[in-house]
């Protein structure tokens, strides 16, 4: 009966209902798919990870499992171009907080508006979720990431000292608010 299930679904999804379904995307005239992501994809997860971070792994393949299957209310994204998963992103739902626990976009697609998009798919969530604000934490070093969340609405909180263990480096804490 299991393996019926997972026939008949694509993607075997613990048992969770599926908040978002797949779906396409044309983003500046290339087309994309965009789904709901599941253990399955843990791979593709880590891929992306690896091209983003020069190799590095900042989440475990234990860490993405515990968020994709946490009871607590959350979404993970993750953008396709030409089957090949290039970039990903995930919120986690606390009260009013919408918490945006990680983005990656491979470097070959920085830059085309992809991130933008899965911000906006965010914001939305967030919204039908009565959220009243987005947060997320980004490496104090990322002027990039910072400039592009200044765009979409977001703005400095406070710094955290030493957040990330590797490099010892502080982040920017970052909050959008939903209430306008």
């Amino acid at each position: 009966m299991l393996k019926k299930f997972k026939t008949m679904t694509g993607k075997l999804a613990l048992f969770r209902q599926i908040q978002y379904p797949e779906r396409k995307k044309e983003i500046r005239g290339e087309t994309y798919v965009v789904r709901e992501l599941v253990g399955e994809d843990i791979k593709e997860l880590l891929q992306v990870e690896r091209l983003v971070y020069a190799g590095e792994l900042p989440w475990t393949k234990s860490a993405f499992l515990s968020e994709l299957y946490s009871r607590v209310k959350h979404l993970y994204l993750g953008i396709l171009h030409n089957e090949r998963m290039i970039g990903f992103i995930g919120v986690r739902i606390l009260g009013a907080d919408a918490h945006i626990t990680n983005i990656a976009i491979i470097p070959d697609y920085q830059g085309k508006g992809i991130g933008s998009f899965l911000l906006g798919e965010i914001e939305r969530y967030a919204r039908k979720n009565k959220c009243d604000r987005l947060t997320l934490e980004v490496r104090l070093g990322n002027r990039d990431a910072q400039r592009l969340y200044r765009t979409l609405g977001f703005v400095s909180q406070a710094i955290k000292t030493a957040y990330y263990t590797e490099g010892n480096e502080d982040a920017l804490d970052m909050v959008k608010f939903l209430n306008d």
